[in-house]
This record gives structure tokens, C-alpha cells and sequence, in this order.
């Protein structure tokens, strides 16, 4: 059997900076004052975080709270969630998925011929065609603990229900990391064999849709050749039976292209929300051709920066 050579990934590594919250968690039940359990405080998003403080009422079975003030931030730190970070990353695009019809070829078609169709990944609920994404992102996980607690009071006649609280951050340094998996972004499947339908076609549709995706990656780069190239049976490598997929299946020049946007999206990433915000500053890239997923975590001496061999190809005409 022969083997998947190539660059089977492209990893990266983000420094991200901010100031404030940008992801909120929302109320969450905490200790207050003579022991109360109160619901008006708010959280930001903290990895691990639990707002039981461990003891339980013996009698009744009751977990008691934290207060808001009993949190270790080098612990449980402050984070953005990937689904925070997709978001805003094709925030362009966030709701075209409610509207494509999947009785039209060409709705489906400008889909899939985009950065939704291409990277990001969807699911048309009417008919489940879906893409799934080739981008992973990890958390964005802040490294200052820059956390403190802060009290409000609301204008007018003052009672308990006028006083809330949150916890707040000051000046946030995020790390995260992430992948584009080169086996998921150069095939697109047309077929429903395999559970992973792009878009339902017929007779003849199909070079169309090929040249359809051809000319938006070529729009992306017009210094590369991308070339998109639709076959009625595309065979995984390795595979026993040889049994195939309809669907389109892209070259070396339209990967780079897709994976250079993908950098480019990434490496211009900013969230602004109410008094706070975040922007990233760096990204290391990896291109990946060893069998160690997201080796950048683990060793950056070990990264190539630049492409030292071909993108591998997973699949094949038959």
C-alpha cells in the first residue's frame, strides 16, 4: 500500500491582544452577603471554572457557592471560545446558511464556492448537504490574570435587586492554536455514499460547479493556477475495495491559495464588543509534513515555516 506523503497539515500559532471581556459567560449563582446565594453577578468565560465551592449542607443535600471574589486566574483563566472566534472570523457570512435553497443549483453552488463553502463548513438544514471544515481553532486562553471584581449600582430607588457585580479584566495577552487538515479542504464530495453530501446534483452539473469554485479560488490569488477538477469516482488512498465519491477534488496552487486566505483572515481577526476588544498580533505558521499533529505546540524548532515538500494527496480517479 502506498503511503500519503506531503504536507498532510498546516498548523499556526496566535498571539492575540486585548483589553476587557469580548466573551461573556452570563448571571451565575454565587455566595454574597450573610451567606446568600445571589444571581446578579456576572462571569466572563473561565477554562475549569466552577462555581461550587465544594461543601455540601448535610441535612438538605445543598452545594454551597463560591463568592465572586474566590477565583485564581493563573488557574482558571480567562478565554475566547473557538465558536466566539469562528463567528468573527466569517462574520461576513455568519447567516447566508439560513438562506440558500437547497431546490437551487445555483444557490448551493455560490455556497460551496466561497470561504463559507471552502473553509469554514455548513449544513443546510433543509437537506443536510454539508462541508465540513477543514479549520480547526482552539480557545484563545488569556496569559496576564488580569482579573478583578467590580460592584454597579443601578440609578434611581435603591434596593438590593439596584446593586449587581462582575468580574472584569484590564489589559488580556491570548495564546491559541489551530490547523487546516489538507485532506478535508481538497475534496469536495457530490455523493450522499459516505454521508457527506456538498450539494445534491445532476447529469452534467458537475464541471460547472468545478469551474464555479475554480474561478472564486482564482479570485482569491490571481498570481496562482488553481485548477478544480470534477470525476465521477475519486478513491480514497488506502482503501481496500476502491469504492469512490462523486466530486471535485482541488490542485496544489488552489490549496496554497485557500490556505494563504485562511492565514491572512486569521492574521486580521479583531473583536470589538461594547467596552472591550481584541486583535491578533502574531501568527507562526507550520507546514506540517511529519505524522505529529500541531508539533508547533510541543516543539517550534521543529516547524517549517515555508512549504518543503507538495501538499499530500489523498485521493485519486479511478
Amino acid at each position: 500500500m502506498e503511503k500519503v506523503t506531503g504536507i498532510k497539515s498546516v498548523d499556526f500559532k496566535i498571539k492575540a491582544l486585548g483589553h476587557g471581556v469580548v466573551n461573556w459567560n452570563g448571571p451565575t449563582s454565587l455566595t454574597g452577603d450573610a451567606g446568600k446565594t445571589v444571581d446578579n453577578h456576572t462571569l466572563p468565560k473561565l477554562r475549569g471554572y466552577s462555581n461550587l465551592s465544594g461543601k455540601v449542607k448535610e441535612e438538605t443535600g445543598y452545594k454551597y457557592r463560591k463568592e465572586a471574589t474566590d477565583i485564581d486566574f493563573k488557574k482558571t483563566p480567562l478565554y475566547i471560545s473557538q465558536n466566539c472566534i469562528r463567528h468573527h472570523l466569517f462574520r461576513d457570512q455568519a447567516f447566508d446558511v439560513h438562506y440558500a435553497n437547497k431546490s437551487k443549483t445555483e444557490d448551493l453552488t455560490k455556497m460551496l464556492a466561497s470561504v463559507t463553502g471552502l473553509v469554514r463548513g455548513y449544513v443546510v438544514p433543509s437537506s443536510q448537504n454539508k462541508r465540513t471544515s477543514p479549520l480547526l481553532i482552539e480557545d484563545f486562553v488569556d496569559q496576564l490574570g488580569n482579573g478583578n471584581f467590580e460592584q454597579f449600582g443601578q440609578a434611581g430607588e435603591r434596593d438590593n435587586s439596584s446593586f449587581f457585580s462582575k468580574t472584569t479584566f484590564g489589559d488580556t495577552e491570548y495564546i491559541a492554536y489551530g490547523s487546516i487538515s489538507i485532506e478535508q479542504l481538497q475534496f469536495i464530495s457530490l455523493d450522499k455514499k459516505f454521508d457527506r453530501e456538498a450539494m445534491g446534483i445532476k447529469v452534467g452539473q458537475g464541471a460547472g460547479i468545478a469551474q464555479a469554485v475554480q474561478d472564486f479560488v482564482q479570485s482569491l490569488n490571481p498570481n496562482l493556477k488553481p485548477i478544480a477538477t470534477f470525476h465521477e469516482n475519486y478513491v480514497r488512498s488506502g482503501t481496500i475495495f476502491e469504492e469512490g465519491e462523486v466530486g471535485i477534488l482541488l490542485n496544489q496552487d488552489a490549496i496554497q491559495a485557500l490556505i494563504d486566505y485562511t492565514i491572512m483572515l486569521i492574521s486580521e481577526l479583531s473583536i470589538r464588543q461594547a467596552k472591550s476588544y481584541m486583535y491578533v498580533d502574531e501568527v507562526l505558521v507550520d507546514y506540517n509534513d511529519s505524522h505529529k499533529m500541531m508539533r508547533i505546540k510541543h516543539d517550534e524548532s521543529s516547524i517549517a515555516v515555508t512549504p518543503e515538500s507538495e501538499f499530500a494527496t489523498y485521493f485519486y480517479q479511478k
